[in-house]
């Protein structure tokens, strides 16, 4: 057992996703290269990349929870329930700030009509992590409707 508090099925797991995460982001970057080279852009420079980086990050996260290589055997306490789901619901809560406040703030209209990404990064960033975040909930309801 390592600091993690993980077996060696899980680090095996966690490494595996890893590796497979990593190098499905350097294709995928590589691909979107190659095709800027040819005149065909499918999202402006740093959203396009922004874009990759998230699918990486997030496969690599939904297939840690889903491999169940997220948490260690002795990793959930009995009171640490309550904790989650406030903190999923603050996330939620500042996520839905964040959203609002973008959509209505005037100066982030003029930024989106000038041509800036920020706009669209933030709310990108914000969907990926609730559609992560609803994704590692299905999951683990899943897991322990099982057991």
């Amino acid at each position: 057992m390592s600091r993690t508090n993980l077996d060696e099925r899980q680090l095996q797991q966690r490494h595996k996703a890893g590796n497979q995460a990593f190098l499905l982001m350097a294709f995928l970057l590589l691909a979107d290269m190659g095709l800027q080279n040819y005149g065909i852009k499918w999202l402006e420079y740093p959203l396009s990349n922004y874009a990759i980086f998230m699918l990486g990050v997030g496969s690599y996260l939904v297939r840690l929870i889903w491999s169940g290589a997220y948490v260690g055997p002795g990793g959930a306490q009995g009171g640490a329930k309550g904790k989650n789901v406030l903190g999923a619901l603050l996330g939620i809560v500042v996520a839905a700030c964040i959203l609002i406040v973008t959509f209505v703030n005037p100066a982030a209209q003029s930024a989106a009509n000038s041509g800036a990404n920020g706009k669209v990064i933030l709310v990108i960033s914000v969907t990926a992590g609730l559609v992560i975040l609803s994704t590692v909930y299905l999951i683990r309801r899943r897991n322990n409707r099982a057991e």
